[in-house]
């Protein structure tokens, strides 16, 4: 009765060895196991309540965990989530565990209890821990390890979705193991649906601020199609002025071109006809200068010609002639033509092609130039080796391949080498010449055609362009090549346009003038403004590149004083944006620096054409000054004399040109044979050994020569102390006004301009020498 109304303890205390006493000992059994399962859905209950009584995942674990400890005996117990990837338990939440502990676990390689439990999906029980074992718990007495452990795989379905670890330092409570068995359906169903709760709450979560960030782009989205289509309409009234430039330059370009060979004409026809009617009758060497007049007479017609081939194409007045014919037969009259030029190198040209009769229909007139162009190109660049010539059918087209062993081009120069005017070389000491017009009048004549052409190549390992044409022409295939053109942008997305109100300063040299300093140095900028406004100029201050165009947008400076080292846009890329930018491309620049100058960044600053490079420091106020003047006032130094009296010279003066085209060479000669002696060096490097051997009254320097160019042979021959009284004339065909400051800035004492005007020339010479 005491057991019925409540008193799980009671029990029966017969314990004779009768019936009566096996009788007491079941019905004791019977009471215990009673009392244990009552105790164990009790805690069964309890731990549902527990479990039911959160949704938030941190809270949830960590109240199930403490249960989970109460029910047990535990002093320790962990939860580990597995990834989504199914490949890691990544612990989550713990009581009582050493951090130690607190990493994850593979599931690829199933070490310990958690590898057993997870490849059974059976709660694992271990009752004599390893000393090794991670599982390294805190009490208030110190650092223990368990003696027993218990493994519990949470399952959802078919996968594991986590795992929960219990240890004690001594025993589990009784039956414990009956007590988690029973309620691990609960407990793995429990779980699941947290953790799932969860995902959606966060998903949710996620979500609305997707949509937030959603309405906020809408909104900016809104904002900035409006400013689109009002930019649209600009760029279309832009546009429409860009082709009426397009086609006024084209017009220009051809009714000069028209204009040119009319006179040119007549230059080369009576050069024909001197020259038949005097040969025999005058010296050769005189009869020889009619022959050098005819061949640069033609020369020059084939320029023209160029230019007027490029403003047919892009006036859309090019016309086409179809024809059928042999591509094979083609190549080889045009390799018979060049072939003296090969022969002249020791080139073999080597014909390849898949098919004898390959036929197309196309314009024979414009293949023959584009592949002239190209084979011609060939061999102008290669010194030695073969120039191969393959072609073959590919499905409607017909490929042809001009490869040679030449001099490559590089990697930097390829995408503009069908640019018109472009060059690999366009240096002053480049070794070949050219306008850089025919691979661009080549490409357009392809595109008219329906084909292409392009070009793999490396330095100094050779080139090899491919041309592909279609078999039959069709209106219908032909390239639109502006649509290929990649979009040239100005560094800072912010193109320079000539300002509307730009000051025009006059040219009285009275006037102030404007002058534009970038440095982000304060105690530099005070100084130098210092400088310049004592002489009477007005200074703007820029502190970085940003500041520098956008006081560019609203006037264009007369010259600019300019730093190298500054943040984010350097000096570097500011000057080489200026000069690609049409509006600023001629003002001076002098650059002033605390910077090291390697000998390649010197090369990059001479390449865009700076006045003058100033190290800082103690600057030289007077020094500053005068390069400040010579940048205002070029016209005040286009001949440099020496502070010397008249020279007086009894014999004739000894003349030391420096030259490396023949013909050139021959007229300057002609013109100088009478009254003076003339001694001949054909580049850079031959020029400074003869100025040292011969040391001349004065030496005519070419500009653009091989090796060494005419500006790095005068710096060498001045840097001589013996050398340097001899005065030094620039003879170049670079007539353009900032080529003249950059040059005559380098200290040459004159500059004379290609083609020669007799009377200036001597004028000149006599300047230098004379000082009349």
């Amino acid at each position: 009765m005491s057991f019925q109304n409540g008193n799980m303890d009671a029990r029966s205390s017969y314990k004779f060895k009768n019936e009566f006493g096996v009788l007491s000992k079941s019905i004791n059994t019977m009471l215990s196991l009673v009392q244990e399962n009552t105790i164990l859905s009790s805690k069964a209950v309890n731990l549902s309540e527990v479990i039911l009584s959160e949704e938030d995942t941190k809270e949830f674990f960590r109240a199930t965990l403490l249960a989970l400890i109460e029910h047990t005996g535990s002093q320790m117990a962990a939860v580990y989530l597995m990834n989504e990837e199914e490949k890691l338990l990544e612990y989550f939440e713990s009581i009582g565990l050493d951090d130690t502990a607190k990493i994850s676990f593979s599931t690829e390689y199933l070490e310990g209890l958690f590898g057993t439990a997870i490849l059974s999906r059976k709660l694992q029980y271990i009752k004599d821990v390893p000393e090794n074992s991670r599982f390294i718990f805190n009490t208030v007495n110190g650092r223990f390890i368990p003696r027993e452990a218990i493994t519990i795989p949470i399952i959802s379905g078919t996968q594991i979705i986590a795992v929960i670890s219990l240890a004690t330092i001594s025993n589990f409570a009784p039956r414990s193991i009956d007590f988690l068995n029973n309620i691990l359906i609960t407990l793995s169903a429990r779980i699941e649906g947290v953790l799932g709760y969860n995902r959606i709450k966060r998903l949710k979560e996620e979500q609305e601020q997707q949509n937030r960030e959603l309405i906020a782009q809408k909104s900016e989205l809104t904002i900035q199609s409006s400013e689109l289509t009002q930019q649209n309409a600009e760029l279309e009234m832009q546009k429409k002025q860009l082709d009426e430039a397009s086609r006024l330059k084209t017009n220009f370009l051809s009714n000069m071109s028209h204009e040119l060979r009319t006179p040119l004409n007549s230059v080369i026809a009576l050069s024909g006809v001197l020259s038949r009617r005097l040969m025999n009758k005058i010296p050769e060497e005189e009869y020889g200068y009619l022959e050098i007049i005819e061949r640069n007479g033609k020369n020059l017609l084939n320029l023209i010609n160029d230019v007027l081939d490029i403003s047919r194409i892009e006036a859309g007045r090019e016309e086409i002639e179809i024809t059928k014919f042999n591509v094979n037969n083609m190549i080889e009259e045009i390799s018979a033509l060049l072939q003296p030029q090969a022969v002249h190198k020791e080139l073999n040209i080597v014909q390849e092609s898949s098919d004898s009769n390959l036929f197309i229909s196309s314009d024979i007139d414009k293949c023959r130039h584009i592949l002239q162009n190209l084979i011609g190109n060939a061999i102008k660049f290669t010194e030695s080796g073969r120039i191969l010539i393959s072609t073959k059918i590919s499905e409607d087209s017909i490929q042809i391949k001009v490869k040679d062993t030449g001099i490559g081009i590089p990697k930097e120069h390829l995408p503009y080498i069908f640019d018109e005017f472009r060059q690999a070389d366009g240096s002053t000491s480049r070794r070949y010449g050219g306008t850089g017009l025919g691979l661009a009048i080549a490409k357009k004549y392809a595109n008219l055609l329906g084909g292409t052409i392009s070009v793999e190549s490396e330095s100094g390992e050779g080139s090899e362009f491919t041309l592909i044409l279609p078999q039959n022409y069709s209106a219908e295939n032909k390239i639109d090549e502006k649509a290929d053109e990649a979009e040239i942008k100005y560094p800072i997305n912010k193109p320079i346009v000539e300002p509307v109100n730009k000051k025009i300063n006059s040219d009285s040299e009275n006037m102030d003038k404007t002058i534009l300093l970038v440095d982000d140095n304060e105690s530099a900028i005070i100084q130098i403004k210092d400088l310049v406004e004592e002489m009477g100029h007005k200074v703007l201050i820029a502190k970085d590149a940003l500041e520098a165009f956008e006081i560019i947008e609203d006037i264009i400076p007369d010259a600019m004083v300019l730093d190298l080292m500054m943040p984010d846009i350097d000096g570097f890329r500011l000057l080489e944006s200026i000069r690609n930018a049409e509006p600023t491309a001629h003002v001076p620049v002098l650059v002033l620096t605390a910077k090291h100058i390697t000998k390649e960044e010197l090369k990059e600053l001479k390449r865009n054409h700076i006045h003058q490079l100033i190290q800082k420091g103690d600057v030289n106020r007077k020094e500053l000054q005068n390069a400040v003047n010579s940048m205002l006032f070029p016209e005040a130094v286009e001949i440099k004399l020496e502070n010397r009296d008249k020279k007086t010279i009894k014999d004739k003066p000894l003349v030391l040109v420096v030259e490396d085209n023949p013909d050139n060479m021959i007229t300057v000669k002609a013109l100088l044979s009478d009254n003076y002696k003339v001694i001949e060096a054909v580049n850079g490097k031959e020029g400074i050994s003869m100025a040292i051997s011969y040391k001349p009254d004065l030496i005519l320097m070419d500009i653009a020569l091989p090796e060494i160019n005419g500006i790095d042979a005068y710096i060498e021959i001045q840097k001589r102390p013996e050398l340097t009284h001899i005065p030094v004339i620039a003879l170049t065909a670079s007539a353009m006004n900032h080529e003249r400051e950059t040059i005559l800035a380098h200290g040459f004492h004159a500059f004379i301009g290609k083609p020669i005007i007799a009377k200036q020339f001597f004028d000149v010479i006599n300047e230098v020498l004379y000082g009349k």
